[in-house]
């Protein structure tokens, strides 16, 4: 009996998120981007970053769980299989609580509790591998920014000017990254203004 309870969470979890493969990043969309990356193939992104990012703050001499980091990776946009892809700008604090509850509702009434920990954890944002999962979304969505721009002829100036999504989260290494992708660009990093949050 447990081999078919495991086989049969394996297949309700994956037919759960696999909506994911078939709903777009707004943020695309909105600036014109057509067709554009899906949210599944976000995750996978910023599950290459973060990978690539854990082996430098290994080899930087950080201890940091490797694995949790690409579980939190593949996982941290599960909830919007309920919500979809709302870029910020269209977030008001009360359409933020909603999406979140009805994001982790979701989170808890469709994965397993070992995933809904790693999808809680990058939610929180505070230990290192959440931090390098959070800098790492940044990073891949700049990068296809930068991929965008230079395929597609995409606009995207906006992005440029925002330090947000510049956050490196305490993560130096991916500041460096941040660094590289707008010397690339031929653009200047935007930083946060003093007293800014």
């Amino acid at each position: 009996m447990p081999l078919v309870r495991f086989a049969q969470r394996v297949i309700q979890t994956t037919l759960a998120l696999d909506p994911l493969a078939n709903l777009p990043r707004t943020g695309w969309r909105l600036r014109g981007v057509v067709p554009c990356e899906s949210i599944a193939e976000h995750s996978y992104g910023v599950a290459v970053v973060a990978m690539l990012l854990v082996d430098e703050l290994r080899a930087r001499g950080e201890a940091i769980d490797g694995e949790l980091v690409l579980r939190m990776a593949l996982l941290h946009d599960a909830g919007e299989v309920r919500t979809g892809d709302i870029p910020l700008p269209g977030k008001s604090p009360a359409l933020k609580r909603e999406l979140e509850h009805a994001e982790a509702s979701f989170v808890e009434a469709t994965l397993p509790p070992p995933q809904q920990e790693a999808w809680r954890a990058v939610e929180q944002g505070d230990s290192l591998e959440a931090r390098v999962v959070k800098a790492a979304d940044k990073v891949q969505m700049m990068i296809k920014v930068l991929a965008y721009e230079r395929q597609r002829g995409a606009m995207l100036e906006d992005f440029w000017h925002n330090p947000k999504n510049f956050d490196e989260r305490g993560v130096a290494a991916a500041g460096e990254v941040f660094d590289a992708i707008c010397e690339q660009a031929g653009r200047p990093r935007p930083r946060a203004h003093a007293g800014a949050q």
